[in-house]
């Protein structure tokens, strides 16, 4: 439908329009990641001076106004300035850091006994704590946009075989970090609950983007790959830096030195995995 669908040209190209060009960029390696020092600040003040004024509310500019970025000045830090600003980007990070990889937030584990964690705590889209009574949920925002950028009704939506559903997994069975030196696997049991398809990615926690590795993408899903079934239906996945002896259909590299966390994805998501009588195994290590 996007190939086919989709038009863009110049008005004055109405009558004739040219054929459209689109470019696969999936495998072009490209940075989309904030600063994560000073520069953090020159990067608002970038945006604040090319934006429309009204393209964020009053409440939000006077915050960046506080700190000296106002549109249509120059943002020019004295010495104290900039080092209260390096000091609050360090603060702002290791903070973010901790709400999304260590939540001690009730509401985050989808299962009171797995390591699995929800993207929408609260389950709202808009963070208002599903009644509203709470205000806005600033961390379980937090929670959200410091691993990924777009949040729309119909991630959070529980309507059986429409949008989509995630589970976020930072920890091992035990309860430890992943080592990018060390083999797991992840069982993911017969008759996914996925209309569409169901996915598995893992990620570098420092960029919140895909991990680099040899592969072209570091994830498997039942549309695109040909995955080992178990006899009981079942799929086990492994994720280390080489794969167990063949098993090499269904491994995902990791990178020894590097930690790395999952998504585990339904797309079409049916009513079993939201009364969760189906369920995702924990990552578990190999001995």
């Amino acid at each position: 439908m996007f190939r086919e669908g989709v038009k863009i040209y110049p008005l004055a190209s109405a009558a004739h329009p040219p054929a459209m060009t689109f470019i696969d960029s999936s495998k072009v390696p490209f940075n989309t990641v904030h600063a994560n020092d000073f520069e953090f600040f020159s990067e608002l003040d970038h945006v604040i001076q090319k934006e429309p004024l009204g393209f964020i509310d009053p409440e939000l500019r006077g915050l960046a106004a506080s700190i000296g970025i106002v549109k249509g000045k120059p943002f020019a830090p004295d010495a104290r300035m900039k080092k209260l600003l390096t000091d609050a980007v360090a603060v702002g990070n290791a903070t973010a850091r901790a709400i999304s990889f260590r939540n001690r937030d009730p509401r985050a584990p989808i299962y009171p006994d797995g390591q699995w964690m929800g993207g929408f705590v609260g389950g709202d889209y808009r963070w208002l704590g599903g009644d509203g009574m709470r205000g806005r949920d600033l961390d379980a925002r937090t929670n959200f946009f410091y691993l990924a950028t777009v949040n729309t009704p119909a991630m959070a939506a529980k309507i059986p075989g429409k949008g989509s559903q995630y589970a976020l997994g930072y920890l091992d069975q035990a309860g430890a970090p992943f080592d990018g030196a060390k083999t797991y696997r992840l069982n993911v049991p017969a008759n996914v609950p996925a209309k569409d398809f169901w996915s598995f990615v893992i990620y570098d926690p420092q960029t919140r983007s895909e991990l680099q590795t040899s592969q072209p993408f570091p994830s498997k899903n039942s549309k695109r790959d040909t995955l080992a079934v178990n006899a009981d239906g079942s799929v086990d996945l492994y994720i280390g830096p080489r794969a167990p002896a063949g098993k090499e259909s269904n491994w995902v590299q990791s990178v020894p030195g590097k930690a790395w966390f999952a998504i585990f994805r339904l797309y079409g998501p049916l009513g079993p995995w939201f009364d969760k009588t189906w369920r995702p195994g924990n990552i578990e290590q190999m001995q």
